[in-house]
């Protein structure tokens, strides 16, 4: 729905939000799990005038932001970007992100900023136990949250690291992010290898030494390596 009401010219900041998901999904395919009266699922049409290779930034400067709204819930607690799409809390999995960008001849038109952020949700099937976490679960007390006002928290920093990033460019994202990474100096493991996770480059890519050296990693799913 969002993908189409860009294409009909939506304005920048146009958001669509749903209930639930009958197909909800997440990066590389994966499917995201979306029962109704619990949680967020959103995707916003923005309109960054940035080149076509920013587009890996936008998800981090979404994922700044997602992060930023997650911790102000969530006093004391430990929230933390997991590169290059998650948020966790206490290394379970609490929000994840979905950045498309939809071309005009080789300039951006749009992009599609697609969030699903576990607010109330407490059950979890059988493969997600011990994995995924929600803003309720977390809390102190346990209690529920009202979704408008998180949708809106959410929004307000998604918005400003957004504008932020294209404003200021990609050392004034990677900077504020680089504090809030999860499994810095640990072992993972991704689609091709594995090595020590150190951080993100001025680019936003993901550093990792390996037994080669260093490399840099622009489009991969890091996951803790317990070897």
């Amino acid at each position: 729905d969002a993908s189409n009401a860009a294409r009909s010219g939506a304005r920048d900041g146009h958001v669509v939000v749903a209930d639930r998901q009958t197909r909800g999904r997440g990066a590389h395919g994966r499917e995201w799990a979306s029962p109704a009266g619990s949680d967020l699922y959103l995707s916003i049409v923005a309109r960054p005038e940035v080149e076509p290779s920013a587009t890996p930034l936008v998800t981090l400067a979404t994922g700044l932001g997602a992060r930023q709204a997650a911790a102000s819930w969530l006093p004391g607690r430990r929230v933390e970007v997991k590169w290059p799409n998650d948020i966790w809390i206490e290394r379970r999995k609490c929000a994840g992100i979905l950045v498309e960008s939809r071309m005009l001849g080789t300039k951006i038109e749009a992009v599609i900023i697609g969030v699903g952020l576990n607010v109330n949700r407490t059950e979890w099937p059988a493969e997600l136990q011990g994995i995924a976490t929600s803003l309720k679960a977390e809390r102190d007390g346990g209690g529920s949250l009202d979704r408008g006002e998180v949708l809106a928290t959410l929004l307000e920093h998604v918005e400003r690291w957004v504008k932020r990033f294209v404003r200021l460019g990609a050392p004034t994202l990677v900077n504020a992010l680089r504090p809030h990474l999860s499994l810095l100096g640990e072992r993972v493991r991704w689609e091709e290898g594995r090595g020590i996770f150190e951080g993100i480059d001025e680019s936003g890519a993901a550093k990792v030494r390996t037994d080669a050296g260093v490399v840099s990693l622009h489009a991969a799913r890091i996951e803790p390596d317990p070897e």
